[in-house]
């Protein structure tokens, strides 16, 4: 094995020989008689300067070296110090167990957050230990995982779930990871890895799952329930209008027979009857439209909202010449949605623009629209009666009327279905209006 000491001892057998076979010869070339005192004083004191002084540029060589090394030593010293202070402080603050594994020598060197949050009071280090303390349902499992896993040598990292059994008996679940090390020879060393306690991730989950199936049945439920409802909407609807055409006829027939002999009471009685059968008429179609009110089959399509529009503005096109109405749009844009519905809602708004307008000026109403990017924004602004603010959210309750029958015909449920059909697209209505001030409806749909 090379030793410095042996380098040196070497040196100086050499220069000592050297020094032998050279020095008598160089003196002797120079005068100096080999036999005399100053011959012999001469080549010992030349002997010490030439080996002192190679000696000396061999020490100062070495004192290089070796404080270089020093220095190295010093900063990796720095850098561990370091690492491990960092280590502790990562110990004591995480939530997780560090764990480092030594296959060598068989050790486990735990964190001290194992005390803290399982509460083993000392922290063994043998790699038996921790196995002992796995569930016993969980345990044959993750033998056999983590045994395969290191069978197999060519994966770095591992991770499982299982539980473990505290110092006190309770049960917790814990999601175990590591990372493993090798040697130039592809052989696993050293295995360092976390704890991280998940139990209370796993109750919630398990609430969560458990809160889904509850959720599931009731959707379950509630889908049974609107089918039968719906169907009770229609057999009702359909039902009920039997009795009341009968009624309404006979009235017409008693009024039309015994016309003449009826006073003035008698037929206002009627008229009231009358009317008010037909009332009930429409009033047990609206509700067969609104229980239908998301049952749409029309797949989506391309809808140019400007021939729409007309195609509302024609169907009320008596009552616009009459009344004299301005109805104004330009360039909506095409959405790509389902028509009927979309039609509703313009059909309702400008229905009720049109019937709720000032005595005192001609109906005007304007529809204009806002880009938001993943959605449109419609508005459909009126000069109408207007409507107290304090009402903007009553009007789209179903059968809520802010006047008498009297004054304006309708059963109140025109803006409850716009409210619906808007809503079950993910978008939102609302009002903003003064009385006597004209309204504005808004609406959003997805584009």
């Amino acid at each position: 094995m090379y030793k410095p000491s042996n380098k040196i001892i070497s040196i100086y057998l050499v220069i000592g020989i050297l020094w032998i076979l050279v020095s008598d010869r160089s003196f002797a070339y120079f005068g100096f008689n080999g036999d005399s005192i100053l011959f012999q004083t001469l080549k010992g004191i030349g002997f010490i300067v030439a080996s002192g002084a190679l000696f000396w540029v061999m020490l100062r060589r070495y004192e290089n070296k070796n404080q270089k090394y020093l220095n190295r030593l010093k900063n990796i010293t720095e850098e561990l110090t370091l690492s491990n202070n960092r280590y502790t402080v990562v110990t004591k603050a995480t939530n997780n167990i560090i764990w480092d594994w030594d296959f060598k020598k068989g050790r486990v060197i735990w964190g001290e957050s194992l005390t803290r949050i399982f509460g083993y009071p000392e922290l063994e280090n043998h790699s038996t230990w921790w196995t002992n303390k796995i569930h016993p349902e969980d345990k044959e499992r993750v033998a056999k995982r983590f045994d395969k896993f290191i069978e197999t040598s060519n994966k770095e990292k591992w991770s499982d779930e299982y539980r473990i059994i505290t110092e006190s008996g309770d049960i917790r679940h814990i999601y175990d990871r590591g990372y493993i090390l090798f040697n130039k020879k592809g052989k696993p060393i050293r295995m360092i890895g976390s704890l991280e306690d998940i139990t209370e991730r796993k109750i919630n989950e398990e609430q969560l799952k458990q809160l889904n199936l509850q959720l599931n049945k009731r959707m379950e439920e509630l889908a049974v329930s609107n089918a039968e409802l719906e169907q009770f909407a229609y057999i009702a609807s359909h039902d009920l209008q039997e009795p009341l055409r009968m009624i309404t006829r006979f009235l017409s027939e008693i009024q039309r027979k015994y016309n003449d002999k009826l006073d003035d009471k008698g037929k206002e009685y009627i008229h009231y009857a009358v009317d008010g059968s037909h009332r009930m008429r429409n009033l047990i179609l609206d509700l067969l439209e609104y229980s239908r009110v998301g049952k749409f089959d029309q797949t989506i399509e391309t809808i140019d909202l400007n021939t729409l529009i007309e195609e509302v503005v024609n169907y009320h096109e008596t009552f616009i010449k009459e009344s004299k109405a301005v109805i104004k749009w330009s360039h909506l844009p095409t959405i790509q949605n389902r028509k009927t519905p979309i039609q509703l809602v313009f059909q309702n708004l400008i229905s009720n623009a049109l019937k709720y307008h000032s005595e005192s000026e001609p109906p005007l109403i304007e529809i204009t629209y806002q880009d938001l990017d993943n959605r449109w924004l419609f508005l459909v602004k009126d000069n109408g009666i207007g409507i107290d603010p304090m009402f903007s959210e009553k009007i789209f309750v179903i059968f809520q009327r802010l006047h008498a029958k009297h004054e304006y015909s309708g059963t109140g449920i025109g803006l409850a279905i716009c409210k619906k059909i808007i809503e079950a697209q993910g978008g939102k209505i609302w009002v903003e209006s003064e009385e006597g001030q004209g309204s504005t409806f808004y609406f959003t749909v997805s584009k």
